[in-house]
């Protein structure tokens, strides 16, 4: 997740990603191409027969279109299908649309996981739309509950994984950019239909089900256990999101304090002092607004407006380093620190680092394919029933380079956060949490900003809440056991949701 605040010029909005050290080798440009052409390349991936007991049943259900049996590079057999929706599922006759469907089968009677994505179906990448089904991934519960591991591409368990309404090729309005359907309520009514029709056809044994998903899709997850029960479909047996924050407003400032006061709290101290300098000492603010108006110019081809650059730099720097506090690999960036004897272009380019930068994560050499790009229903979903995060710049208060204009400036944003827009859904949902009859484990991660959005410590026996030593914007259960109680807690997570899927 992410957040973009509207306050600067258009071009911030994806300054945030910017990082210093990535050439145009490491970012190869794609040449646009359209959503038919892009549909052409997936068909011509080679298909196969597939299980012919699960193509019939497949074939039974008269929502299914499109079906394709192939081969996934992580899963083993798979079967690909579109999922004739509703547009709108409280008006008929606003049409239909196709939903984007991957399912992995491993027997009717086996246990179920249903991957609610929160965005395209087969990137993270929320604006752009990825080609290669035979490269998705599945959710690390499939593995973590696989007696064999996924031994031989087999799993013990189903997967079922559904793109989220408006991303990738789920395109209620077509290739419109207009998002009339979109709602957390409208894409819980999709799960709904996709899970019920399963059901019936395939999944016809004695499996339960779990929902889960990371981050946006783990909210998603939360948000359909509220209409589960809402509604009385009682689709699902246990939810599972990870590091999903439940944002009751806008601009939720919990997040943006926890980055300061919490996340990677070995480390607050050096990098308190480091950001510091940036608004005491002349020399690293003008290196470091050098390197941003750089970075600006190569993006967007103009510069940087002089009057507004270091507000906007130090806005930037914020960003990045919500970034890396997200999803950097934390024991080599904090070596990265600067010192008091580093220079300022060290300063600099610390604060330019963003989680992409190759010097802090290692790149993954992935298959994708072609990219077509559009609005990003992300940012459109935020003010809907999402939330996002605010900014708190507490350690730009009392800078000495800063005017009393700026330091207003930076409150000014700060009180905008806390005086944002409520959230109603997510108000209602917490609510829920107190009362619900429904089994659902919250896991996050301790150095995670986005934890500052955790749910509250539960009252319900039904809700639980983990938060794993160190742990960052993950679900990879590997992780966890890097760190001393981690591997203890990951167990036990496992041995909840197997204590409720496992009950006869």
């Amino acid at each position: 997740m992410r957040k973009r605040h509207l306050w600067m010029l258009g071009a911030i909005l994806t300054c945030g990603l910017l990082t210093t050290s990535c050439t145009t080798e490491d970012n190869p440009v794609t040449p646009p191409k359209t959503m038919a052409d892009i549909v052409d390349d997936f068909w011509d991936m080679p298909g196969n027969e597939g299980d012919p007991e699960v193509v019939k049943a497949l074939k039974s259900i008269k929502n299914v279109e499109d079906l394709k049996p192939f081969m996934n590079l992580k899963l083993g057999q798979a079967y690909y299908f579109n999922y004739r929706q509703q547009v709108d599922h409280n008006d008929p006759s606003k049409g239909t649309f196709q939903q984007q469907v991957v399912l992995t089968f491993a027997g009717k009677d086996a246990h179920t996981i249903l991957h609610t994505e929160g965005y395209s179906l087969l990137s993270h990448i929320t604006s752009r739309n990825h080609n290669r089904l035979d490269s998705i991934e599945a959710p690390d519960l499939l593995w973590q509950l696989s007696a064999n591991k996924g031994k031989d591409k087999k799993f013990d368990l189903n997967c079922v994984q559904v793109e989220y309404r408006y991303h990738g090729f789920s395109l209620p309005e077509g290739d419109a950019n207009v998002f009339n359907y979109l709602s957390a309520e409208q894409q819980s009514k999709d799960l709904h239909a996709i899970v019920t029709d399963l059901k019936k056809a395939l999944f016809t044994g004695n499996g339960k089900w779990v929902s889960t998903g990371v981050s946006k899709n783990g909210i998603t997850s939360a948000q359909y256990a509220y209409y589960d029960e809402m509604y009385g479909w009682n689709d699902i047996d246990v939810y599972v999101p990870f590091v999903a924050p439940i944002l009751p407003q806008l601009e939720d400032l919990r997040v943006g304090t926890y980055m300061l006061t919490q996340s990677v709290k070995e480390a607050l101290p050096a990098l308190e002092k480091a950001y510091r300098k940036v608004v005491d000492d002349k020399a690293v603010a003008e290196a470091t607004v050098a390197a941003y108006s750089k970075a600006y110019e190569k993006e967007y081809k103009t510069k940087m407006p002089a009057d507004s650059a270091y507000l906007t730099t130090l806005y930037v720097i914020m960003n990045h380093l919500f970034s890396v506090q997200s999803y950097g690999d934390f024991a080599t960036w904090t070596k990265l620190i600067p010192t008091e004897k580093s220079t300022p272009e060290e300063y600099a380019k610390f604060f330019m680092l963003t989680e992409k930068d190759k010097s802090i994560r290692p790149k993954k050499n992935k298959a994708r394919g072609p990219q077509a790009v559009r609005d990003d229903p992300f940012y459109k979903q935020g003010p809907i029933d999402q939330g996002q995060m605010g900014y708190d710049f507490s350690w730009y208060l009392d800078g000495k380079l800063l005017s009393e204009t700026d330091k207003e400036y930076f409150m000014k944003l700060m009180k905008q956060s806390k005086e944002s827009k409520p959230i109603e859904l997510q108000k209602k949902l917490l609510k829920n949490l107190e009362t619900t009859k429904k089994k659902l484990i919250f896991v996050y991660g301790e150095d995670d900003p986005w934890t500052g959005g955790a749910i509250p410590d539960p009252t319900n026996p039904n809700v639980k809440k983990y938060i794993i030593p160190h742990g960052y914007h993950s679900d990879e259960f590997d992780e966890f056991e890097w760190y001393p109680g981690g591997k203890e807690m990951g167990q036990q997570i496992l041995d909840d949701i197997k204590a409720i899927i496992d009950q006869k």
